[in-house]
Order: C-alpha cells, then sequence, then structure tokens
C-alpha cells in the first residue's frame, strides 16, 4: 500500500469513527441540533411567527410549530428569491435547488452554507465508508452524471439549478481530480448528446467507480454506447466528438482541447464488439469496482437490468436517501438500499403509515422507532425548512448501535415517482381536463397508474356513448403528455432524457368505473374516495385496447 493510500485510510477511519460515536446516543445529539438551530434562527421572519424565543424543549418546538407541506413555506420563499433576508433563516441562501411541486408552480429549496456543509461532510462520509470497503474503487477514473447546479437566476440573482448539482460541489477535491467527464459537459442541453460525450470519454479510461443517483441513467448511459458505438469508435480513433450531435460551439472547442487520436483503443473496442456483438462496459471497464446509486423505492426496480451489461462480481452501494430538501442517510455497506440516520443532519419526525391521516396523530422521534414498521418522516432543516412534510415513507429496517437504519420505500399521499418525476394527482388532473377539452371530447372516467416494469404512466380513460376515433385518442395521449412535461419540470426532464417512456392510453371496457368503485367502496360508501393515481396497475381484463406512443416518441 503506497503512502498516498495508506494516508487516505487513515483519514477515512478517523473521519467515520467520529460520526460514528454520534450513533450511540442519537436522542441527544437530536434534541441538541433542534434547540441549537431554533436559538440561531429566533430573529428570524419565520421564528418571529412561530414564538422560536420561548422554545426550550423539542416538545414546545412541536406544540408551536405545526406540521406542514411546502405551501405553508412557499410564501417565505418567494421573499427570499425577491431579495428579502433574515426570513427563514439568518442566513443568506448561496442558491435553490428546484424540484417539482404539487401544481405547475415548482419548488425552490433554500441551500445555505450550513445546508452545503452538512451535505459535503455526509458526500465525504460515503466516499470513506465507500474506500474502507473497496480499497482499489478509487485507484482509476470516477465517473458521475449531474445536472448544472445553476439553471438560472431569482429576480434577486440568487441562482437554483437541480439537486445533483450540489453532488459535484460536495465532493472532495481529489474526486473531482479524478472525474472522467469535464463539469462543462453537465451544460450540454439535448440529453442524447449529453450521454454521448459522456460514454464518448468514458470508454477510453481507466473507470474504476460509476455513481449517479438514477440507475435509469446508468442505463441510458450504457445504451447509448452501445447505440451509438459506430461513431464512438470512429471518434476514439481520430480524437473528434462526431457532428451528428447538437453541442453548443464552445463547448465543443472545450472538449475538443482534451482529445488525441487513440487508435489502439479504437482498435479493443472493435475486438469487444466482434467477441461479444455490442459494446459492454464489462469489457471497456474491466476495473470497474464498485457503482453507486439508488437502490430502494420504484427507481431500484430497474437494478434487475444491470445484468444485461456489468460483471455480477460488480458491488452496488445506495447513495443513501437524498432528497432536494434534505441529505438523510448514510449507508454503509452493498447489500440493501437502508443507510443510518444522519442524525447531526437535520431533526426528525415520524408518523405511523396507518396513522398519518389521524387528526391526533403524534410524531415519534428516532429513539422511539421499531424494526420493521414503515413511517412517513418530516424533517427541520438548516435551510429553513421546520417540520416539512415531505411526504416519503421510510421503513426501518434495523438498528446501528442506537440509531436506526432507514429505507426510502416511496412517495406518499396522492404522489408517484418511477424516475424521480414525483407526479402529484393534482397535476395528472389538470393535464387530463385541460386535454380533453382542447380536444372537445368527455370521459367518464379516467385515472393513472406508474407502470414501474415499462417506466411510463398509463392512463387509463373510459368514454362514454360516444368513443373517439384512434386519431383523436393519439391526440388526447400526446396532449396529455406534453401537459405533465409543461406542469411537472422534473417529468418534462425524464421524457426528453428517455429515462421515463411515453405514456399509454388504455381504453377501457364499458362500466370499468362502476365495477372499480363498487371493488373499493366496500361497506362504507361515506368514506370511499377514488384514487386517481396509483402504482397499482388496471386488470388486464379490463382494458379494452390501448394507444401507444409513435416509434419517434420513445
Amino acid at each position: 500500500m503506497g503512502w498516498r493510500q495508506l494516508a487516505a485510510v487513515v483519514f477515512s477511519r478517523q473521519l467515520w469513527n467520529r460520526w460514528d460515536r454520534l450513533t450511540q446516543n442519537p436522542s441527544e445529539v437530536q434534541e441538541a441540533f433542534l434547540l441549537q438551530l431554533i436559538r440561531r434562527q429566533k430573529n428570524t421572519a419565520f421564528g418571529k411567527d412561530h414564538g422560536f424565543a420561548s422554545i426550550r424543549t423539542s416538545g414546545d418546538f412541536r406544540r408551536q410549530v405545526p406540521l406542514a407541506d411546502y405551501e405553508r413555506f412557499r410564501p417565505y420563499v418567494n421573499r427570499i428569491a425577491e431579495g428579502a433576508e433574515n426570513v427563514l433563516t439568518s442566513e443568506p441562501p448561496l442558491m435553490f435547488t428546484l424540484t417539482s411541486g404539487t401544481t405547475a408552480q415548482p419548488k425552490l429549496i433554500p441551500v445555505t452554507q450550513t445546508t452545503l456543509d452538512i451535505h459535503t461532510r455526509l458526500t465525504r462520509l460515503w466516499y470513506c465508508r465507500a474506500f474502507l470497503d473497496h480499497k482499489k474503487c478509487f485507484a482509476g477514473k470516477v465517473l458521475g452524471v449531474v445536472s448544472p447546479a445553476a439553471e438560472g437566476k431569482t429576480r434577486a440573482g440568487t441562482p437554483y439549478g437541480a439537486a445533483s448539482g450540489l453532488i459535484y460541489r460536495a465532493s472532495p477535491n481529489w474526486i473531482k481530480r479524478a472525474l472522467a467527464a469535464p463539469e462543462e459537459v453537465s451544460e450540454i442541453k439535448d440529453f442524447t448528446a449529453k450521454y454521448y460525450v459522456i460514454m464518448r470519454l468514458a470508454v477510453e479510461q481507466n473507470i474504476a467507480f460509476l455513481g449517479t443517483p438514477n440507475p435509469s441513467t446508468i442505463l441510458k448511459l450504457v445504451e447509448t454506447a452501445d447505440g451509438f458505438k459506430e461513431e464512438i469508435i470512429k471518434d476514439v480513433h481520430d480524437g473528434t466528438i462526431s457532428d451528428k450531435f447538437e453541442i453548443s460551439k464552445e463547448i465543443r472547442r472545450a472538449l475538443s482541447a482534451r482529445l488525441s487520436a487513440n487508435r489502439e483503443r479504437a482498435a479493443e473496442l472493435e475486438k469487444f464488439i466482434r467477441a461479444q456483438g455490442r459494446l459492454r462496459p464489462a469489457e471497456y471497464w474491466a476495473n470497474l469496482q464498485l457503482i453507486g446509486c439508488w437502490k430502494g423505492g420504484t427507481v431500484g426496480v430497474r437494478l434487475h437490468e444491470f445484468d444485461r451489461w456489468f460483471p455480477e462480481r460488480i458491488p452496488v452501494r445506495d447513495l443513501g436517501y437524498l432528497a432536494s430538501e434534505a441529505h438523510v442517510s448514510l449507508p454503509i455497506c452493498d447489500d440493501g438500499a437502508a443507510g443510518i440516520l444522519a442524525v447531526d443532519a437535520n431533526y426528525y419526525e415520524f408518523i405511523p403509515e396507518a396513522k398519518m391521516d389521524s387528526p391526533d396523530a403524534a410524531t415519534l422521534t428516532c429513539d422511539q422507532l421499531q424494526q420493521g414498521c414503515v413511517y412517513y418522516i418530516a424533517v427541520t432543516t438548516a435551510g429553513g425548512l421546520y417540520r416539512y412534510d415531505i411526504n416519503d415513507l421510510v421503513r426501518v429496517t434495523g438498528f446501528h448501535r442506537r440509531t436506526p437504519l432507514i429505507e426510502f420505500l416511496r412517495k406518499g399521499r396522492d404522489v408517484t415517482n418511477l424516475t424521480g418525476e414525483k407526479l402529484h394527482v393534482n397535476q395528472l388532473i389538470e393535464s387530463v381536463e385541460e386535454s380533453l377539452r382542447t380536444l372537445g371530447v368527455r370521459a367518464r372516467h379516467y385515472r393513472a397508474c406508474a407502470d414501474i416494469e415499462m417506466s411510463r404512466y398509463a392512463i387509463a380513460v373510459e368514454f362514454g356513448d360516444a368513443l373517439p376515433n384512434r386519431d383523436r385518442l393519439s391526440q388526447l395521449r400526446a396532449e396529455v403528455d406534453q401537459h405533465l412535461s409543461r406542469l411537472n419540470i422534473e417529468y418534462g426532464q425524464k421524457r426528453l432524457s428517455r429515462r421515463l417512456g411515453p405514456p399509454v392510453l388504455w381504453i377501457m371496457k364499458p362500466g370499468w368505473s362502476e365495477r372499480q368503485s363498487a371493488l373499493q367502496r366496500g361497506a362504507r360508501d361515506t368514506q370511499f374516495k377514488a384514487r386517481l393515481l396509483s402504482h397499482t396497475l388496471e386488470n388486464p381484463s379490463e382494458v379494452w385496447f390501448s394507444i401507444e406512443a409513435r416509434e419517434d416518441e420513445s
């Protein structure tokens, strides 16, 4: 072991040991975090509105600050975006992360220096634990895919962008120096061009670690390399980037300066194709040691597709429960999707799944959780979200010391999430209703289902006596898709990148809505509430026929 690697091992163990000690007394760490946060923010607008100055215990905090979703914070965030100071936090925001909300108006989540420091600390801990367990995983290049950290600015000039951009900013310098694709690649607008450039650069390099949150992104990368293998081999041979792809002159110029002809590698790639019939990372990244991506929830379903591309020996480690609003957990092994609750990063409250809609439901603290149980989670963050109902369901899989191990299961009430789009039922209703009005047709009932296996939405519709012809039905399917892309920015991005497939329109048999409601209603009609958005697919026997997207949309 060289001295650099030895130093990295020593540093990693010291960093981990300091953090590990916190997990022995999670309730004490949580109470101290909360009260320190309240003291710092007592003179903010939110703090004054909720009497932070009089809060002495976590019980006081729960009595004085109600649980709420983002809409309670939106007026405060709007003031910050206009340039007001000392609103949610005493620190000004460095930026906002942008994520989809329940309507067409996205959510802006403030990122302060403190929240960035927290994210940086947990990101470094993840890398340190990965290094301790896989000594060779950083012996080569690192390939990661992120979106731009800055996509625009508020009226006051504060930048906003994708949460994944924070991953790059929070990474230690030794990781940034090892990156196979330069930061300029994140600025490429066209997703096919972006994936092509990443893989055109990466197939030449000795990739030891591959990491990006969504496994569908990893699949899209390797599928792009195989789909454009002739162009990639020519570019590697000539030291170029194909003119076939839409890339700005500035970015193309910056990338081209890094390239040179590599005829030997081009010949190796051709050899791999002759042997396997396709271009696979199992051959061109023979020294790949570790993959980091989400493994839980609906996104983890696609992990079984990795077998087509990667050798079975490659371990996959979950990146942790990460949301735009908070960094919540730290996985420390390759098994499963659970991670240690990050007790020094946020203050957490939990509500048992069955009691979430009860008016008298009390929240639990992390020391009151039980293994195997499922909870809704509320977070209080250093970025200015207080008792924020993030509408996520997590399961406790065990404990590390006295701290819960949690895994993300799915979005909660009225939200589905296949690839990170977080589609809300309000957006579905507005999209379908507007599309029906535009086409001048009426539907008796409709419902959308998240088709996990196909990575798409199935929109089930029952018409009355007047069934539109197939052309009109095709228009309806396309209209709904376009409206969803407009109302939900992350749905639109996932569709552009083709990580989310085009929706299918299912025309249901006459009487479907009555049969469905009869099954769901049971004996108590007054408590029946039709679910218009679900992860449960329709009974195939109820589907009359389907309208698929055109081939160029898929």
